[in-house]
């Protein structure tokens, strides 16, 4: 069967090691397989604020699957077409149980990020490069003192704590786990990330197949993380980078070159574009 929907993750994946620019031959790639009326989504645990510099370089996309596969996004249209975020009580209990922790952490809200100034102000090198700090802080986020209050009611898409010691790790899982149903993953070894429990991108892909009519083996997935696994486990095509985690390699059915090869590009070339 013929590839008709790419979905790709971001960091490490799709963008290059500064985790703002999309590599030429990605790029190039891409668009072409577009234009032969291949649909494009970016998967991405990141917000909507804060994908939209990749959208611009690629020349636009066709769905934004966000913050782990809480929500996907019409690109075209601006639509949520699909949501699974946090119950507002679930979300208070664990802002909450999380401040008392003391780390830094941000929510994510309607396509949103935000973070209270405390913690801002001590985020250090957690905002992996300079390049991705100008858009984080120019486009990305919102401060606000009061997280709960930035709720405003609605369902909260994720909350990622931007470090957590190894040696506290255990114990922030089961403080998380006590405020209910809940998915804990990562996107680098330091931060974890929590969803509401049954949110992830391979969820989130197969919602937005069945919205396309397409079988797993007419989607490409690509990834590098623990957050990639489900997405990569349910796509016909999964594609693992070189330089991903042993796990996601160990899942996914193919392997293609690092990010920083533009890994994506070259098995788009081959796969989609027969070059």
């Amino acid at each position: 069967m013929a590839i008709k929907l790419i979905v790709t993750d971001m960091d490490g994946t799709l963008f290059d090691d500064d985790h703002a620019t999309i590599p030429a031959k990605n790029i190039a790639a891409l668009r072409a397989a577009r234009e032969r009326g291949v649909k494009l989504a970016l998967a991405s645990g990141r917000t909507w604020s804060i994908l939209r510099d990749a959208v611009e370089q690629l020349g636009g996309v066709d769905y934004a699957i966000l913050a782990n596969g809480a929500a996907i996004r019409d690109a075209k249209t601006g639509e949520h077409i699909y949501e699974n975020g946090f119950p507002n009580p679930q979300a208070v209990s664990l802002i909450e149980a999380l401040v008392r922790e003391d780390l830094p952490f941000e929510i994510y809200c309607r396509g949103q990020n935000f973070i209270r100034p405390k913690d801002a102000d001590r985020l250090g090198d957690a905002l992996l490069s300079p390049s991705f700090a100008e858009i984080y802080l120019k486009r990305g986020v919102k401060l606000t003192s009061d997280l709960a209050a930035a709720l405003e009611g609605r369902a909260m898409e994720k909350i990622n704590l931007f470090y957590a010691p190894p040696e506290r790790q255990e114990a922030l899982r089961a403080i998380v786990q006590a405020t209910g149903p809940v998915e804990i993953s990562n996107a680098l070894e330091r931060n974890m990330e929590f969803n509401f429990g049954g949110a992830s991108k391979g969820e989130a892909l197969a919602v937005l197949a069945a919205r396309l009519g397409l079988a797993p083996e007419e989607v490409m997935a690509f990834g590098d993380a623990n957050n990639d696994l489900t997405m990569l486990s349910w796509a016909g095509w999964s594609f693992a980078m070189a330089n991903a985690m042993a796990g996601v390699k160990a899942v996914a059915k193919y392997q293609t070159a690092s990010n920083h090869e533009a890994g994506v590009g070259q098995a788009v070339e081959r796969y989609v574009l027969g070059q």
